[in-house]
Protein backbone atom coordinates (compact mmCIF):
# COMPACT_ATOMS: atom_id res chain seq x y z
CA UNK A 1 0.00 0.00 0.00
CA UNK A 2 1.83 3.07 -1.50
CA UNK A 3 -1.33 4.87 -1.25
CA UNK A 4 -0.26 8.20 -3.11
CA UNK A 5 2.93 6.53 -5.30
CA UNK A 6 5.64 8.30 -3.40
CA UNK A 7 7.32 5.28 -1.92
CA UNK A 8 10.15 3.91 -4.33
CA UNK A 9 11.60 0.44 -2.24
CA UNK A 10 13.51 -0.11 -5.84
CA UNK A 11 12.33 -3.98 -5.46
CA UNK A 12 14.01 -4.35 -1.91
CA UNK A 13 13.25 -7.73 -0.47
CA UNK A 14 13.93 -6.32 3.01
CA UNK A 15 12.19 -2.98 2.84
CA UNK A 16 8.44 -2.06 3.49
CA UNK A 17 6.96 1.16 3.01
CA UNK A 18 3.53 3.12 2.47
CA UNK A 19 3.09 6.75 2.52
CA UNK A 20 -0.69 7.86 2.22
CA UNK A 21 -2.19 11.67 1.30
CA UNK A 22 -4.39 11.38 4.30
CA UNK A 23 -6.38 15.13 4.98
CA UNK A 24 -3.98 16.98 3.18
CA UNK A 25 -4.47 18.07 -0.17
CA UNK A 26 -0.83 16.50 -1.68
CA UNK A 27 0.85 14.26 0.00
CA UNK A 28 4.54 15.45 0.54
CA UNK A 29 6.58 12.77 1.88
CA UNK A 30 8.72 10.57 0.16
CA UNK A 31 10.00 6.98 0.90
CA UNK A 32 13.00 5.47 -0.80
CA UNK A 33 15.54 2.91 -0.66
CA UNK A 34 18.79 1.75 -2.48
CA UNK A 35 21.21 -1.46 -2.61
CA UNK A 36 24.45 -1.29 -4.36
CA UNK A 37 27.44 -3.73 -3.71
CA UNK A 38 27.15 -4.52 0.10
CA UNK A 39 24.72 -1.31 1.00
CA UNK A 40 21.83 -0.82 1.76
CA UNK A 41 20.31 2.50 2.21
CA UNK A 42 16.71 3.62 3.65
CA UNK A 43 15.25 6.99 3.55
CA UNK A 44 12.28 9.17 4.64
CA UNK A 45 11.34 12.83 4.19
CA UNK A 46 8.49 14.95 5.29
CA UNK A 47 8.49 18.10 2.84
CA UNK A 48 6.98 21.79 3.78
CA UNK A 49 6.84 24.49 1.83
CA UNK A 50 2.99 25.00 0.13
CA UNK A 51 2.36 24.29 -3.01
CA UNK A 52 4.32 21.68 -4.85
CA UNK A 53 7.30 22.45 -2.96
CA UNK A 54 7.06 20.10 0.19
CA UNK A 55 7.03 17.53 -2.76
CA UNK A 56 9.62 18.65 -4.35
CA UNK A 57 11.54 18.93 -1.74
CA UNK A 58 11.04 15.66 0.14
CA UNK A 59 11.81 13.53 -3.69
CA UNK A 60 15.01 15.38 -4.43
CA UNK A 61 16.55 15.33 -1.05
CA UNK A 62 16.04 11.33 -1.07
CA UNK A 63 17.30 11.03 -4.72
CA UNK A 64 20.26 13.08 -3.92
CA UNK A 65 20.84 11.49 -0.80
CA UNK A 66 20.94 7.82 -2.28
CA UNK A 67 22.90 9.31 -4.94
CA UNK A 68 25.28 10.95 -2.82
CA UNK A 69 25.78 8.14 -0.67
CA UNK A 70 26.36 5.61 -3.41
CA UNK A 71 29.05 7.80 -5.17
CA UNK A 72 31.01 8.31 -1.82
CA UNK A 73 31.09 4.85 -0.87
CA UNK A 74 32.11 3.93 -4.39
CA UNK A 75 35.28 6.56 -3.68
CA UNK A 76 35.80 5.37 -0.23
CA UNK A 77 35.36 1.45 -1.16
CA UNK A 78 38.80 0.91 0.57
CA UNK A 79 37.91 3.40 3.49
CA UNK A 80 34.37 2.68 3.89
CA UNK A 81 34.66 0.32 7.24
CA UNK A 82 36.13 3.21 9.14
CA UNK A 83 33.63 5.08 10.78
CA UNK A 84 34.74 8.18 10.95
CA UNK A 85 35.46 8.64 6.67
CA UNK A 86 31.72 7.22 6.51
CA UNK A 87 30.24 10.24 8.81
CA UNK A 88 32.29 12.53 7.29
CA UNK A 89 31.31 11.75 3.80
CA UNK A 90 27.33 11.78 4.92
CA UNK A 91 28.31 15.43 6.34
CA UNK A 92 29.12 16.06 2.42
CA UNK A 93 26.27 14.65 1.21
CA UNK A 94 23.90 16.10 3.53
CA UNK A 95 25.63 19.27 2.62
CA UNK A 96 24.35 18.25 -1.53
CA UNK A 97 20.37 18.20 -0.33
CA UNK A 98 20.85 21.70 0.97
CA UNK A 99 21.75 22.81 -2.07
CA UNK A 100 19.60 21.22 -3.68
CA UNK A 101 16.25 21.49 -1.85
CA UNK A 102 17.31 25.71 -1.07
CA UNK A 103 17.02 26.75 -4.96
CA UNK A 104 12.99 25.81 -4.61
CA UNK A 105 11.02 28.30 -3.19
CA UNK A 106 7.58 27.47 -1.53
CA UNK A 107 4.61 29.52 -1.06
CA UNK A 108 5.84 31.24 1.85
CA UNK A 109 9.15 32.11 0.15
CA UNK A 110 11.16 29.11 1.79
CA UNK A 111 10.89 25.41 1.55
CA UNK A 112 12.85 22.22 2.79
CA UNK A 113 11.92 18.95 3.70
CA UNK A 114 13.04 16.64 6.76
CA UNK A 115 15.15 13.76 5.94
CA UNK A 116 15.95 10.66 8.54
CA UNK A 117 17.96 7.51 6.90
CA UNK A 118 19.49 3.96 7.89
CA UNK A 119 22.50 2.81 5.67
CA UNK A 120 23.70 -0.62 6.46
CA UNK A 121 26.73 -2.42 5.12
CA UNK A 122 27.15 -6.01 4.84
CA UNK A 123 29.90 -8.67 5.27
CA UNK A 124 30.03 -12.51 4.88
CA UNK A 125 29.24 -12.21 8.61
CA UNK A 126 26.04 -9.85 8.73
CA UNK A 127 25.65 -6.28 9.13
CA UNK A 128 29.01 -5.09 9.71
CA UNK A 129 28.29 -0.99 10.02
CA UNK A 130 24.56 0.30 10.55
CA UNK A 131 24.28 4.02 10.14
CA UNK A 132 21.57 6.30 11.73
CA UNK A 133 21.40 10.08 9.46
CA UNK A 134 18.97 12.40 10.78
CA UNK A 135 17.70 16.20 10.13
CA UNK A 136 13.91 17.25 11.36
CA UNK A 137 10.96 15.79 13.20
CA UNK A 138 11.05 12.66 11.35
CA UNK A 139 11.82 9.52 13.32
CA UNK A 140 13.98 6.39 13.58
CA UNK A 141 12.35 3.69 15.90
CA UNK A 142 14.20 0.04 16.16
CA UNK A 143 11.51 -2.44 17.23
CA UNK A 144 12.60 -5.43 19.45
CA UNK A 145 10.35 -7.96 20.98
CA UNK A 146 7.33 -6.38 20.59
CA UNK A 147 8.25 -2.26 21.89
CA UNK A 148 9.37 0.46 19.55
CA UNK A 149 12.73 2.25 21.25
CA UNK A 150 13.24 5.76 19.94
CA UNK A 151 17.05 6.23 18.76
CA UNK A 152 16.37 10.14 17.04
CA UNK A 153 15.97 13.42 18.65
CA UNK A 154 13.76 15.87 17.29
CA UNK A 155 14.67 18.91 15.91
CA UNK A 156 11.62 20.71 17.41
CA UNK A 157 10.50 23.38 19.23
CA UNK A 158 9.01 20.70 21.84
CA UNK A 159 12.20 18.67 20.93
CA UNK A 160 13.78 21.08 22.46
CA UNK A 161 11.47 21.13 25.42
CA UNK A 162 11.64 17.64 25.89
CA UNK A 163 15.29 17.56 26.14
CA UNK A 164 15.04 20.42 29.00
CA UNK A 165 12.47 18.00 31.09
CA UNK A 166 9.80 20.72 30.26
CA UNK A 167 7.73 18.28 28.76
CA UNK A 168 7.88 14.31 28.53
CA UNK A 169 7.76 12.80 25.18
CA UNK A 170 3.81 11.54 24.86
CA UNK A 171 3.12 15.25 25.53
CA UNK A 172 4.87 16.64 22.38
CA UNK A 173 1.79 16.25 20.28
CA UNK A 174 -0.16 18.53 22.16
CA UNK A 175 2.39 20.78 22.83
CA UNK A 176 2.09 24.16 21.11
CA UNK A 177 5.35 24.46 18.50
CA UNK A 178 5.28 20.99 17.66
CA UNK A 179 5.42 22.00 14.13
CA UNK A 180 8.16 24.60 14.16
CA UNK A 181 11.33 22.67 13.22
CA UNK A 182 14.82 23.64 14.38
CA UNK A 183 16.54 22.19 11.60
CA UNK A 184 15.93 21.05 8.58
CA UNK A 185 17.13 20.41 5.03
CA UNK A 186 17.39 23.39 2.97
CA UNK A 187 17.24 26.01 6.13
CA UNK A 188 19.29 29.14 6.21
CA UNK A 189 22.22 27.46 7.92
CA UNK A 190 23.04 24.64 6.26
CA UNK A 191 22.63 22.76 9.63
CA UNK A 192 24.39 19.69 10.29
CA UNK A 193 22.25 16.14 10.53
CA UNK A 194 22.67 13.88 13.48
CA UNK A 195 25.05 11.36 12.32
CA UNK A 196 25.71 8.19 14.27
CA UNK A 197 26.74 4.42 14.00
CA UNK A 198 24.72 1.88 16.02
CA UNK A 199 24.44 -1.30 17.21
CA UNK A 200 23.20 -3.49 14.27
CA UNK A 201 21.83 -6.29 16.29
CA UNK A 202 18.32 -7.30 16.83
CA UNK A 203 14.96 -5.93 15.82
CA UNK A 204 13.85 -4.16 12.70
CA UNK A 205 14.01 -0.04 12.25
CA UNK A 206 10.89 1.80 11.59
CA UNK A 207 11.28 5.11 10.09
CA UNK A 208 8.21 7.49 10.42
CA UNK A 209 6.99 10.97 10.06
CA UNK A 210 5.36 13.22 12.55
CA UNK A 211 1.88 12.68 10.84
CA UNK A 212 2.08 8.86 12.43
CA UNK A 213 4.32 9.12 15.56
CA UNK A 214 2.19 12.36 16.68
CA UNK A 215 -1.05 10.44 17.23
CA UNK A 216 0.75 7.11 17.81
CA UNK A 217 3.37 7.62 20.64
CA UNK A 218 1.54 7.56 23.84
CA UNK A 219 2.32 7.27 27.42
CA UNK A 220 3.88 3.34 26.79
CA UNK A 221 5.49 4.28 24.00
CA UNK A 222 4.46 4.01 20.22
CA UNK A 223 1.53 2.13 19.23
CA UNK A 224 2.51 -0.95 16.59
CA UNK A 225 -0.10 -2.07 14.10
CA UNK A 226 -1.23 -5.86 14.73
CA UNK A 227 1.15 -6.99 12.12
CA UNK A 228 4.74 -9.31 11.76
CA UNK A 229 6.60 -5.44 12.05
CA UNK A 230 9.17 -7.17 9.00
CA UNK A 231 6.26 -6.94 6.54
CA UNK A 232 3.97 -4.62 4.23
CA UNK A 233 0.91 -5.16 5.95
CA UNK A 234 2.87 -3.45 9.25
CA UNK A 235 4.21 -0.36 7.44
CA UNK A 236 -0.34 -0.37 5.71
CA UNK A 237 -1.28 -0.84 8.82
CA UNK A 238 0.66 2.03 10.70
CA UNK A 239 -0.31 4.17 8.47
CA UNK A 240 -3.88 3.16 8.68
CA UNK A 241 -4.08 3.24 12.37
CA UNK A 242 -2.52 7.28 12.43
CA UNK A 243 -5.50 8.07 10.19
CA UNK A 244 -7.74 6.67 12.38
CA UNK A 245 -5.98 7.87 16.10
CA UNK A 246 -6.91 11.27 13.84
CA UNK A 247 -3.73 12.51 11.86
CA UNK A 248 -4.61 15.28 9.74
CA UNK A 249 -1.10 15.33 7.74
CA UNK A 250 0.54 12.82 5.12
CA UNK A 251 1.19 9.94 6.96
CA UNK A 252 4.61 7.84 5.81
CA UNK A 253 6.34 4.24 7.17
CA UNK A 254 9.60 2.75 6.42
CA UNK A 255 10.55 -0.54 7.64
CA UNK A 256 13.80 -1.65 7.09
CA UNK A 257 14.53 -5.52 8.12
CA UNK A 258 18.12 -5.94 7.93
CA UNK A 259 17.95 -9.85 8.28
CA UNK A 260 16.26 -10.33 5.17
Amino acid sequence: MSGSGRVDLAEANWAFGASVTGKRERDEDYVACDEFGSVRIGVLCDGMGGGQSGELASEIAARVFITGVRRVAEELANNWSDDEARHEAYAEVIGHCHESVGGISGEGGISGTTLTAVVATFDEGGTSSLDLIHIGDSRCYRVLDGRAHLLTDDHSVTGDMFRAEYIQLHEIEETSGKNTLTKNIGDEESSKADVSTIDPEGGAFLICCDGVWGPLHGVSGLSLADSDICSQDMAAGMVEKAIERGSSDNCSVLIIDLCA
